[in-house]
């Protein structure tokens, strides 16, 4: 794998493997991962890099304060069974399929933002996310992440009355 800035670029057999379980997305015949699937396959031993986990990790929380969180968030979800993917064009950090499911396969059940449990949301935020999640029939959920890494999710609804 080669790793360009925040991206990973995956080619030849590993394509096909990874993709099949979720990972990536294909542009111009390589597999493109995210910081977040870079960091988790690595450490799962499915793909190698030149820098190690911590090098990664140190360079991609320069560039994005958030990633840690996202990253402690990805990898449970991913280790619990879960496809995880992008969630940016929906306002959230991921968008998440059930088990078994992926792109092309299902549709994304939730989408899932993530949080450190020092940072404070306004009302408005949490219900702005709640109803376009909603828009695009998706559930919300909010994953907390305290200072010793475990997470707790909420699912929070719009009731119609």
């Amino acid at each position: 794998m080669k790793i360009v800035g925040d991206k990973g670029y995956v080619e030849g057999e590993l394509i096909a493997k990874l993709s099949e379980k979720g990972y990536g997305e294909l542009e111009d015949g390589k597999l493109v991962l995210s910081p977040e699937e870079i960091v988790y396959l690595i450490s799962k031993g499915a793909v190698q890099s030149e820098e190690s986990v911590p090098e990664l990790m140190k360079r991609f929380q320069e560039k994005d304060p958030d990633f840690l969180t996202k990253y402690i968030v990805y990898k449970d979800l991913r280790d619990r069974g879960y496809c995880v993917k992008t969630g940016f064009k929906y306002g959230s950090h991921f968008r998440v399929y059930p088990r078994g499911g992926r792109p092309g396969t299902t549709h994304a059940v939730w989408l899932v933002h993530c949080i450190p449990e020092f940072k404070k949301l306004d009302f408005s935020e949490i219900a702005r996310a709640v109803r376009l999640a909603q828009n695009v029939r998706k559930k919300m959920i909010f994953a907390v992440v305290d200072k010793e890494n475990d997470i707790t999710y909420y699912k929070i609804d719009r009731v119609v009355p």
